[in-house]
């Protein structure tokens, strides 16, 4: 009789824990996030220098500060094993910083070509990371 309730007890907390909805974490938005490509094509109108400027640096701050916080929140204690074990709990977070490498790399291009609609769809799709 023990273990029926026992048995009955963990059943309810496992299913009350698997039914509570939790915000998906920044590896798993990072993971599913669209990179945005905006090919350079009509010129919109003349923008000054300094906004280009400042909307790269800000993203590129964004970057850096989601990079950073993945690293010291998941990888603090990967070892060398975690790393090449395909299906180890570190390797979306190394799948996240690369697309986050992408990222940047695109931010480079785009403040290159002086992109700025580019460049806004960048901020754009960092906010909700962000916050």
């Amino acid at each position: 009789m023990k273990t029926r309730s026992l048995l009955l007890t963990l059943l309810s907390l496992n299913l009350l824990t698997a039914c509570s909805a939790s915000a998906p974490d920044k590896v798993e938005q990072i993971h599913h996030m669209q990179v945005p490509l905006v090919l350079p094509g009509e010129k919109p109108p003349a923008v000054p220098a300094s906004h280009i400027a400042a909307l790269y640096q800000e993203n590129k701050i964004q970057i850096d500060r989601l990079s950073a916080q993945l690293k010291s929140e998941y990888l603090q204690h990967a070892t060398a094993k975690d790393i090449f074990t395909e299906d180890s709990s570190v390797q979306p977070v190394y799948a996240s910083l690369t697309k986050l490498e992408q990222l940047e790399l695109i931010n480079q291009q785009y403040l290159k070509d002086k992109n700025v609609i580019g460049l806004q769809k960048i901020k754009l799709a960092l906010e909700p990371l962000v916050t």
